[in-house]
């Protein structure tokens, strides 16, 4: 039973062909969105190679030794490959990823051959195909091909329809390479030292090489490219440190103004915080002369006044202490009496005056 894969989604079809990229339209390219996108590639930008393989389980050591002779085989510089695996021998084909690349995919696109999709039209009067050719008609031209036990062996592209004489040169061709693959095939199979003998005469010296090339260059390469990373990452580092003091050297010389700027300013303010001397000076002389007193001695400190003042017995101490306590500039005003004249002794800690209200605008009630 098998299985129509119209039922299932498939990824959107896009075409490349020499004359450039398939144009998307909208529904495409939802369909390329959510399911994804295969670039098929045309017959006419594709080479086909047909590659005996050694006897064996096809693991992952086959696979490199086969996509190492596809590429050696290929008539490109930097081959593309998609390879098909029949019972003896390797389908490749192959195609120019700089000219697809040039055409506008992209390397990392998911590439298919047209003739592995199938579903192409044959030409029914092509001629006997007791051989096993058959012609198709491909979107940009015609394909030959000959197939031998249900296995492709040769294909050929033209873009124009062939003639009888082109396609029977092409059969010519075609059975006489794969004559000796058919005589051994009914021969039975070959001894396997006459096989490891056939597989060892065909590397070349090339191929060796390039296997050491690839087993000693990989880990020398992948090195290299971390010593690499890492020394750009530490120039990086280096780079950003240098960047971050050049800035901080800017904004530590503008921390030190700053703190020149206010050491300045708290000596400045220390100097208009303190109070005029003589301030306290004349507002004392001001209260003993309002009550018919003299002073005979004044001490200014700091933060205190100390004055000695002389009086008749008939000063009251409480209209002096009042006195002194309505100036600005004196509080906590203490009298002592001394022990050997009539005078006496005033103290008062000293306070800058308040600063007078502004005076508040006139609204228009007020005028």
């Amino acid at each position: 039973m098998q299985t129509n894969s119209r039922y299932f989604p498939s990824p959107n079809r896009r075409r490349i062909s020499p004359g450039g990229l398939e144009p998307r339209t909208r529904k495409a390219f939802l369909r390329a969105l959510f399911l994804g996108e295969m670039i098929v590639i045309s017959r006419a930008l594709l080479h086909f190679e047909r590659i005996e393989r050694p006897p064996g389980p096809i693991d992952d050591r086959m696979r490199a030794a086969m996509s190492l002779m596809a590429r050696t085989r290929a008539p490109f510089e930097d081959p593309g490959l998609h390879v098909v695996w029949q019972d003896r021998h390797a389908a490749v084909w192959s195609w120019d990823q700089a000219r697809l690349t040039d055409l506008g995919a992209q390397e990392s696109a998911w590439f298919m051959p047209e003739p592995a999709l199938g579903g192409s039209r044959k030409i029914a009067n092509a001629g006997t195909a007791d051989d096993g050719f058959v012609l198709m008609e491909r979107r940009d031209g015609y394909e030959g091909q000959i197939r031998q036990n249900g296995e492709l062996a040769a294909s050929r592209f033209w873009t124009r329809r062939p003639d009888e004489a082109e396609t029977a040169r092409f059969r010519r061709a075609t059975h006489a390479s794969t004559a000796p693959d058919t005589a051994e095939a009914d021969n039975g199979p070959r001894p396997l030292n006459e096989r490891i003998r056939d597989i060892t005469s065909r590397i070349q010296p090339v191929h060796a090489a390039v296997l050491v090339l690839l087993l000693i260059g990989t880990p020398l390469l992948h090195a290299a490219g971390s010593q690499l990373r890492l020394s750009m990452e530490q120039a990086t580092a280096r780079n950003a440190l240098a960047a971050f003091t050049e800035n901080s050297a800017g904004d530590f010389g503008a921390l030190d103004s700053y703190r020149a700027h206010s050491a300045q300013l708290a000596i400045y303010r220390e100097a208009l915080e303190r109070i005029n001397p003589l301030a306290p000076a004349a507002e004392i002389a001001e209260a003993a002369g309002a009550l018919d007193t003299r002073i005979t001695q004044l001490r200014i400190e700091p933060d205190r006044v100390r004055a000695l003042i002389d009086a008749s017995g008939s000063l009251d101490p409480a209209a002096l202490a009042q006195a002194l306590e309505l100036q600005p500039t004196l509080v906590n005003v203490r009298l002592n009496r001394t022990a050997n004249s009539a005078a006496w002794e005033a103290q008062a800690d000293l306070t800058a005056p308040e600063a007078p209200e502004a005076p508040a605008e006139d609204t228009e009630e007020t005028q």
